[in-house]
C-alpha cells in the first residue's frame, strides 16, 4: 500500500467498491469518463463512442453502471496502446452501441442537441449539486487521475505526494479546478506536454481529496504513511496503536465534518434539535477530539454522543439523496 501504483489502486477499488446510488449519480460518472477516455467515431450515420479504462474491474464497473440505465448489452475488448506515455500497456475499452451513444452523450451533458458541440466544461447539473460532483470527481479518477505517495523506507522527496487529474485541453482542466476549489480544494493546473494537469502535492490537502471523495480505507493508509514517515526514528509498537487510533478519529471526524457542512449549506444548523446545535457546534470546535473527550465536553455518555452524531450523518445524506 506504500508504492505509487499499490496506492492508486487502492483508491480506484475503492471507488469501485461503491454502487452508483441513482440514475443521476450514473450520468454524472459516465459524463467524467467518457469525455476524459472517450472517444467518438462517425461514420455516414453510424456514431461509436467508446470508453478505454485501466483495468477489467474498472470496465466491469462502467458496463454496470451503463447497463443499469440503457437496455442494452456493451462489449469490452483489451487492446494495447501503441502510443504516449502508456505505450505497451494494456487498455480496456467499453464500446456503446450507435443506437444508444447519443442519447449517452446527451444523458451525460456532453452535447446539447444533435452533435452541435461538445461540452468541455464539467456540465453544470454536476457541478450544482454536492453528491453529484462528488461521483464525477470519482468518475474523473477512474478515467484520468493519479496519486502517488512515498515509500516509507525512503527518505522524503520534496515532491513526496502528488495528487493528480490528466487532462487533455485547458478549458477542461480550469473546469476542473473551479469544481475542486468549490469543494474547498486548493489544486493547481500546469501544462505538460499535450496535457494540462490539475494537481495537489500538499499531503493534507491529498488527505482533504481522499475524504471528500468518502474513501475512508485510503485515508486511514495515507495517515499511517503519513505519520510513520515524520515520526520514522521514534516509533515503538505502542506509539504504532496510538497512531491507529488517531486515524479511526480522524476518518470519523471527517465523515462528522462532511455532514455538518452538508446540512450548514443547505438548510443551515439552526434548524437542528438544541442537542444536534451543540454537538455539531463542538465537533467543529474540537475536530480531533476522541469520542471520550467530545463526550467529556458536552457531559453525555459516549452512546448518547454516537446516536447524535450517526443522526447528523443520516441527516446529510437524506438531504444529498432529496
Amino acid at each position: 500500500m506504500t508504492e505509487h501504483n499499490s496506492f492508486r489502486s487502492a483508491v480506484v477499488d475503492e471507488i469501485i467498491m461503491t454502487p452508483i446510488e441513482d440514475t443521476d449519480s450514473a450520468f454524472a460518472l459516465i459524463s467524467a469518463i467518457a469525455k476524459n477516455a472517450g472517444v467518438i467515431t462517425i461514420n455516414k450515420k453510424r456514431i461509436n463512442l467508446v470508453m478505454s479504462v485501466d483495468t477489467y474491474a474498472v470496465a466491469m464497473y462502467l458496463v454496470d453502471t451503463l447497463k443499469s440505465i440503457y437496455p442494452t448489452e456493451f462489449e469490452i475488448s483489451c487492446d494495447e496502446i501503441k502510443s504516449g506515455p502508456k505505450r505497451g500497456e494494456r487498455a480496456f475499452s467499453v464500446a456503446v452501441q450507435t443506437g444508444f451513444t447519443q442519447q449517452v452523450l446527451l444523458d451525460a451533458g456532453l452535447i446539447s442537441e444533435e452533435f452541435g458541440g461538445f461540452e468541455l466544461d464539467v456540465p453544470e447539473k454536476f457541478r450544482k449539486e454536492y453528491s453529484l460532483a462528488v461521483t464525477y470527481l470519482k468518475g474523473l479518477f477512474l478515467a484520468s487521475g493519479g496519486i502517488y505517495v512515498p515509500s516509507t523506507g525512503d527518505e522524503e522527496k520534496k515532491d513526496g505526494y502528488h495528487f493528480e487529474f490528466r487532462l487533455e485541453d485547458e478549458e477542461t482542466a480550469l473546469s476542473v479546478n473551479g469544481l475542486l476549489a468549490s469543494l474547498g480544494v486548493s489544486a493547481k493546473i500546469n501544462e505538460r506536454g499535450n496535457m494540462w494537469l490539475v494537481y495537489v502535492k500538499d499531503k493534507e490537502e491529498i488527505v482533504k481529496i481522499l475524504s471528500l471523495l468518502g474513501l475512508g480505507e485510503c485515508v486511514m493508509a495515507l495517515r499511517r504513511i503519513i505519520d510513520e514517515r515524520e515520526t520514522a526514528n521514534a516509533l515503538n509498537r505502542a506509539v504504532i496503536c496510538e497512531t491507529a487510533n488517531l486515524d479511526k478519529t480522524y476518518v470519523a471526524a471527517s465523515k462528522h465534518l462532511l455532514a455538518i457542512g452538508i446540512i450548514e449549506d443547505s438548510v443551515g444548523l439552526e434548524t437542528l434539535p438544541p442537542a444536534l446545535q451543540e454537538t455539531a457546534r463542538i465537533r467543529m470546535e474540537f475536530q480531533q477530539a476522541s469520542y471520550e473527550e467530545m463526550a467529556e465536553i458536552l457531559g453525555v455518555s459516549k452512546s448518547c454522543l454516537n446516536h447524535r452524531l450517526r443522526k447528523l450523518v443520516e441527516m446529510a445524506e437524506e438531504i444529498q439523496n432529496a
